[in-house]
């Protein structure tokens, strides 16, 4: 039996249509293996995934404007306890400290 996969790399003038026929014939050999799991039920769920991170700029996760970007220095400690946290509740350490820079500039 051969192998006819396209081994390489392809032009970056290939065009969908051109990528969907080779995959669809089993020409395009996989690059590992998907990371994740399940099924994605709905357009709307698979456009989240694609689309990235959403900016947080004028408009506010819409995908329009620049997010501002700040960085900081933690102790190890707090480090550890923030990837505790974000781990503990579903979410990201940037998320985790923008809640809490939110809610400390509210009440100041």
């Amino acid at each position: 039996m051969t192998n006819n996969r396209i081994t390489g790399t392809l032009p970056a003038t290939t065009t969908d249509d051109e990528l969907d026929t080779l995959a669809t014939q089993g020409k395009l050999r996989p690059i590992g293996q998907p990371l994740g799991g399940g099924d994605i039920t709905s357009e709307g769920e698979l456009k989240a995934i694609m689309s990235g991170r959403p900016t947080l700029g004028h408009d506010r996760a819409t995908g329009r404007g620049a997010s501002a970007r700040r960085q900081v220095r933690l102790p190890e400690t707090t480090n550890t306890a923030l990837d505790a946290y974000a781990t503990k509740h579903g979410m990201t350490p940037s998320a985790v400290i923008r809640q809490a820079l939110d809610e400390f500039l509210a009440s100041a």
